[in-house]
């Protein structure tokens, strides 16, 4: 039987309705795979040693995102290199949504500052959002003369050799925030803080170390040092932030004895992904970390571990850290800090 004939017109056109179906199947089928996200678990990486109050808040925050995606979510601790080893297995991860970095605050985003060879930034991340706030203080042992930080300041000039001063980790957060008090010394005074660094990996060998008296003073986390040991082989004698802390209304802020350049310097928590990941992959999991946040026995336990809850969102979590990573920038150049991995 003989064909119709079709106008070359006609066939041009039906030609390009065809092709306009194709392409758009594609991206229908990519968006229908990435939604079918997760299909498998999700790892979160904790780049500190176990027993801290950062790997203390993924496990809360897993068990809560386990039950709305649908797939086991694991903790997995990566320690070294002051978060750089599992910084960098994240930004080195497949960017589907799977792997995943918890940090408290802005560490990652500056490590290429200090870690020789360390070559990512803020941008090969994706921040999901923030779920907590940490706040830092500087505690002694309890055999140690000094309750404010002018004591401090006074006595490792007084003492041979100094004080031994110690943080959760060269080029950690804690670690910027003793650099960041020495230079303001130096700048108030004019004469430096005579401390010796002792980074440990993690929070919790580094607290075991102030109340044994392997180390004179700290800055650490609140959190871990309030529900340990305060009062018990320590001395908490300031707090990195604008305002006491109701439950040590004792405890005076770094900014009424003298550096108030250091009462911003809470942590926020964050949840990144490696940039690339699929914007809807992205949202999926911005989303879930909204509704964890949102659980009262989420909240719970985490006031418990006595860090602040809270949500913020992907973008505005950025904007914090961008923020962090200029400030901290100046105090790793300004200290000439580098690192060994």
């Amino acid at each position: 039987m003989k064909l119709p004939h079709v106008p070359l017109g006609t066939r041009a056109l039906m030609r390009s309705v065809l092709l306009a179906g194709v392409v758009a199947l594609g991206p229908a089928q990519s968006h229908a795979v990435e939604t079918d996200f997760p299909k498998q678990p999700v790892n979160i990486i904790v780049p500190f040693a176990p027993g801290g109050s950062l790997d203390a808040t993924a496990r809360v925050l897993a068990e809560k995102l386990r039950d709305l995606l649908g797939q086991p979510v694991l903790v997995v601790n990566r320690p070294g290199a002051g978060s750089a080893l599992g910084a960098r297995y994240v930004a080195q991860a497949k960017p589907d949504g799977y792997t995943l970095l918890i940090a408290s605050g802005s560490a990652f985003g500056f490590l290429n500052l200090i870690v020789p060879n360390f070559e990512y930034r803020l941008k090969d991340y994706a921040p999901l959002g923030g779920v907590a706030i940490y706040t830092s203080l500087f505690a002694t042992n309890s055999s140690v003369q000094a309750r404010t930080l002018p004591e401090l300041v006074k006595l490792s000039r007084d003492k041979p050799g100094g004080i031994s001063f110690c943080t959760t980790g060269v080029s950690g957060l804690n670690h910027l925030q003793l650099e960041m008090f020495k230079g303001l010394v130096k700048s108030k005074t004019g004469a430096a803080l005579n401390v010796i660094h002792v980074p440990y990996n993690g929070v919790a060998p580094a607290l075991t170390a102030l109340k044994a008296g392997e180390v004179q003073a700290c800055a650490l986390p609140y959190s871990t040092i309030v529900r340990n040991f305060e009062g018990n082989g320590i001395h908490n004698i300031a707090v990195q932030r604008h305002e006491r802390l109701k439950a040590m209304p004792q405890v005076g802020t770094t900014g009424e004895q003298g550096y108030a350049e250091m009462d911003d310097n809470e942590q926020l928590v964050t949840l990144s992904a490696p940039a690339g990941t699929p914007a809807p992959v992205i949202a999926k999991l911005e989303a879930a970390l909204q509704a964890t946040m949102k659980d009262p026995d989420v909240v719970k336990k985490l006031d418990d571990l006595d860090v602040q809850p809270t949500f913020v969102s992907a973008s505005e979590a950025r904007k914090w850290l961008e923020k962090d990573v200029a400030k901290f920038s100046k105090v790793i150049k300004a200290a000439g800090l580098t690192a060994q991995q």
